[in-house]
């Protein structure tokens, strides 16, 4: 099917299961739909007359560590962060109205990558970000385990590249922010998840399906548990209902019947053997958002070759 209001083709009459973490094929049409909700949303925010400001918040990781372990102390920092009388002075003085929280999971030389990237509204000025994240973000990782205060180097280094602000943030920005599966609009760099640059970069999971490298299966495997039940976008309390937002699971999304996509063809169970062997399902994808059902069996043929 193609969806000319989203730009985008999509699989229909197939199993869903939901994830957004396991399934690239889930993952593309929840994320699709997820991005039309941020776009919502930095559009009211604007209409508001708020700033709209991209904190990345991020922390040193080895290549021993396990994601499970990360994820729970980088949860834990959260926590810490979030409370006290620090972060309510920092709150009420930036004037935070609400934000946006997106997890994403990347894997390189330096083992798993768990960071955050969060739009924040605001109704006053930005600049104290700037100055009071840093320090409030290194403390909380301190007390959760993630960041040693007796190592010297390391502090400052955290204090540099710990917090990222970004201030007059659009869409685009936030978007590109997000992981690389097709629908965010990043495919060409699934290229380059065996480049030298691609594994120092580091590379979402989902290259793992496609990669194949010793112990990416396992890799994968450690992903897929470790996030179960983890949400990837968070909306702050009552943000949702502010911007007009429908409140939409992830399996809702992915089970979706979208009344303004029209059918562009039919894949006989044959065509799709073929397009699963190859493993070429966003590669089909791309093919019919650029040149239509014309461009699929084009694809099709260069397949059974």
């Amino acid at each position: 099917n193609y969806s000319p209001a989203h730009q985008s083709a999509h699989y229909s009459g197939l199993v869903t299961c939901g994830s957004v973490w396991a399934c690239p094929v889930c993952a593309a049409v929840i994320q699709e739909r997820r991005r039309v909700e941020i776009e919502q949303g930095m559009a009211w925010a604007k209409a508001e007359g708020l700033a709209v400001v991209m904190v990345t918040f991020t922390f040193p990781h080895k290549a021993w560590q396990k994601l499970q372990e990360l994820l729970d102390k980088q949860a834990d920092a959260f926590k810490r962060l979030r409370k006290g009388r620090p972060w309510d002075a920092m709150k009420a003085k930036a004037g935070l109205e609400g934000l946006i929280r997106s997890l994403e999971v990347t894997h390189g030389q330096n083992g798993w990558h768990p960071h955050t990237h969060e739009l924040w509204f605001l109704k006053g000025s930005p600049e104290v970000l700037a100055s009071s994240l840093p320090v409030l973000w290194l403390n909380a990782c301190a007390a959760a385990g993630l960041v040693d205060r007796k190592d010297q180097e390391l502090v400052k280094a955290f204090m540099e590249h710990g917090v990222d602000v970004k201030e007059n943030v659009e869409v685009g920005d936030y978007l590109a922010k997000q992981d690389d599966s097709r629908s965010w609009g990043l495919s060409h760099e699934m290229a380059k998840a065996t480049s030298k640059a691609g594994r120092a970069k580091g590379v979402h999971p989902h290259h793992f399906l496609i990669r194949k490298a010793d112990g990416d299966e396992e890799r994968y495997i450690e992903y897929v548990d470790a996030m179960k039940g983890k949400r990837q976008l968070f909306w702050s309390p009552g943000l949702k209902k502010r911007a007009a937002v429908n409140e939409l699971t992830d399996e809702e999304l992915a089970e979706e019947s979208r009344e303004d996509s029209y059918v562009l063809g039919m894949l006989t169970p044959e065509d799709w053997e073929v397009v699963r062997g190859n493993d070429a399902r966003a590669e089909l994808l791309d093919a019919a958002e650029d040149g239509g059902w014309a461009a699929v069996k084009l694809l099709l043929e260069a397949l059974r070759l």
